[in-house]
């Protein structure tokens, strides 16, 4: 049985294909980009960090802190201002789903109540 020794070799080109690059842009950024995060938004949101962090008592600190600072330029300001506007998208969400029809809802049915989830949306 004889076997292949046959090796042949092509020399690669040393020049390498030259590919045009497009710049992609980002969609246009949604208007309230630049609003700043309302008062209730960035309470609610240091508060739920402080909770999740260090239970109530760093809530009421977190909460506190994040007032303060929510005017303050830096970093401590600026992740403030952050939490404030992912809570605010958060509640803004959660308003848009009906999380609380269905929460009530949820609730009800444990209780073998009437589970029909109620399609007027509380605004607020």
């Amino acid at each position: 049985m004889k076997g292949d020794n046959d090796f042949t070799f092509e020399p690669v080109p040393t020049d390498p294909p030259i590919v045009e690059a497009e710049a992609v842009h980002p969609a246009t950024a949604p208007p309230n980009s630049t609003d700043p995060p309302s008062d209730t938004g960035i309470l609610v949101g240091c508060g739920l960090v402080g909770w999740v962090v260090g239970g109530p008592f760093l809530a009421l600190l977190t909460t506190l802190g994040g007032n303060f600072a929510k005017s303050k330029p830096g970093p401590f300001g600026e992740s403030t201002r952050a939490i404030g506007k992912i809570a605010d998208s958060a509640g803004k969400k959660a308003r848009e789903e009906d999380l609380l029809g269905k929460l009530k809802a949820s609730i009800r049915s444990l209780f073998g109540r009437n589970t029909q989830v109620n399609p007027q949306r509380c605004e607020t």
